[in-house]
């Protein structure tokens, strides 16, 4: 292909232009940024003067949020990597901080190449009104400012970075209320406060809303703050299942908080919302919707709220147990009861679930009219008793230093005291979180981006992460170390039994899931043959690795 040139070529004469700028234009300064075709006509004045042949325009018009860490430019990255593969013998950019942020090692590959040729990386005067070279590698006394406007730009990215993410943790820890939003029956409030110069500043907090309608047709003095707590503590507690109190609501005409119907979700993000007692939240659970609740570098929780939450710390964790199947005894005709094995079983001819039908589980994927080669049914109180028997066995059998009692104890303990457990999680999550930042700076060491003058940058930023990750562990061990977790009765197989036996079917369901992770079950070699749970049923225990699914 003509256009392709490979090392043997002379390639000296051709030149390549990056035009760059970012989407956002206006600046704090004033500032307007240069155009895109004005940046290439300024580069192709250039060349022309050097008497070079622009070869390629590498245009981008760059993200607002450019100050992201490592952000990836890929046509940045295809305009470096061609001047690294000689297809040309130079390369124009209108500023340094355009081109690139990773420092002084991607200008090092360019001033000091390793097979020895000339590369050439040239940057704009800045003049208006007479175009040229500001900074040209090929002159020897160019090259440490070259070297010292990378670094300098790598180091505007990680301060401004460092600012953002300082800022947002002095909020959290202020208790300030950072989501758009408030959490529905609640309001955003703005509190006057010193700082630790006397100065008033503003802060958002949160508050009870005793004002604001739900909205429901004909009950206009019903708040929001009413439903919320109807919701979050009086349901629960009283064993309305989500799926049940998403329907009232709807049936009763309340608008949710988005303003149309009621869902499971919305019922069970607030339900789980650490900010109804008042506390701060950050970010969401692992691949789930629920927020967690934020623990500062002490372990301890942040207030949130001016004047009383909706509900108590008793309160909300009276609602979290219940919603889980381990609150106390209810009247049976106030929830919807569900099955024991449902979301635990999936068939083994295609995957899919397998739900409750009549009297039987069955194979979704069939009955939903699709295709499985082998769906599987199995009569409910045979796949039950039997699922029970191995459970029963599996604990019972079980040595104290077997893996799955840690877990089975780990599980038990998020049920009978949910807020300890979540604060575990979030210290888990903080710990993990400084830990990849630490093992991606040894990374960076290891590609040579902190080798010649970069190494300086090294050793501050390792003292920080080691820090970070002692402080976080710190915080960790502070939250474990709480006692240990009586799981006896599930060791003991009278005490299993009589436990089991007075346990409702949400607690039911979960003791079954402080050991098992899913179940799948194989079609009958015929019809009308009896169950045998052994040949048909196999089980996949928290402590074994996760199975993949295919469905």
């Amino acid at each position: 292909m003509s256009g392709m040139n490979t090392q043997t070529d002379d390639t000296s004469h051709l030149i390549d232009l990056v035009c760059r700028k970012s989407q956002a234009v206006k600046s704090k300064t004033g500032r307007r940024e240069i155009s895109v075709s004005a940046q290439e006509a300024r580069g192709r004045k250039t060349a022309e003067l050097l008497g070079l042949t622009v070869r390629h325009v590498w245009r981008e018009v760059g993200s607002a949020s450019r100050f992201r860490r490592s952000k990836k430019v890929p046509k940045q990255d295809l305009a470096l990597q061609a001047l690294d593969r000689g297809e040309i013998g130079a390369l124009w950019v209108f500023r340094l901080d355009r081109w690139t942020r990773r420092g002084a090692g991607a200008i090092l590959s360019i001033v000091e190449p390793a097979d020895g040729r000339p590369r050439r990386l040239l940057i704009d005067n800045g003049d208006a009104d007479n175009p040229g070279i500001g900074l040209d590698s090929a002159n020897p006394r160019d090259r440490s400012e070259l070297i010292r406007r990378a670094e300098d730009a790598r180091e505007e990215t990680e301060v401004l970075s460092e600012r953002v993410r300082n800022t947002k943790t002095f909020q959290l820890e202020n208790g300030e209320w950072l989501n758009g939003v408030a959490p529905y029956g609640l309001r955003v409030v703005t509190v006057s406060a010193f700082d630790e110069d006397g100065e008033e500043i503003e802060e958002r907090k949160l508050q009870r809303d005793p004002e604001t309608s739900a909205g429901i047709p004909g009950e206009p003095q019903v708040t929001k703050m009413e439903i919320a707590r109807l919701v979050t503590y009086e349901w629960p507690v009283a064993r309305v299942t989500k799926r049940e109190m998403a329907r009232r609501l709807n049936e009763r005409g309340v608008p949710s908080p988005t303003g149309g119907d009621w869902a499971f979700s919305t019922v069970a993000n607030m339900i789980g919302n650490p900010a109804y007692a008042g506390w701060q939240i950050t970010g969401r659970s692992d691949n789930r919707s629920r927020r967690m609740l934020y623990l500062n570098e002490n372990g301890e929780k942040v207030s949130v709220m001016v004047g009383p939450p909706l509900l108590t710390d008793e309160e909300y964790n009276e609602a979290q147990a219940a919603s889980r199947g381990n609150g106390p005894p209810a009247d049976a005709e106030s929830w919807k009861a569900k099955h024991l094995l449902t979301d635990l079983l999936e068939c083994c001819g295609c995957f899919s679930s397998m739900p409750s039908a009549g009297t039987s589980y069955a194979c979704w994927r069939s009955r939903a009219g699709g295709v499985c080669p082998a769906p599987a049914n199995a009569a409910a109180y045979s796949a039950e008793e039997y699922v029970f028997q191995r459970w029963s066995a599996r604990l019972h059998s079980a040595d104290l230093d077997d893996p799955l009692l840690v877990i089975v104890a780990e599980r038990w303990a998020a049920r009978k005291d949910p807020q300890a457990s979540e604060e575990e999680q979030t210290a888990r999550a903080a710990l993990a979180d400084a830990e990849r930042v630490l093992s991606r700076l040894w990374q960076d060491r290891r590609a040579g981006l902190f080798d010649g003058p970069s190494e300086r940058f090294f050793a501050p930023q390792l003292t920080e992460a080691n820090a970070a990750v002692m402080a976080a562990q710190k915080a960790l061990d502070g939250i474990r170390g709480t006692g240990p977790v009586d799981i006896s009765f599930l060791l003991d197989l009278e005490q299993q039994r009589e436990a089991w036996e007075a346990a409702d079917l949400p607690l039911k369901r979960d003791l079954l899931r402080l050991a098992i992770r899913r179940i799948r079950v194989r079609r009958a070699p015929k019809r009308g043959v009896q169950f045998d749970g052994d040949s048909r049923m196999e089980i996949n225990w928290l402590d074994e690795p996760a199975w993949d699914t295919a469905a």
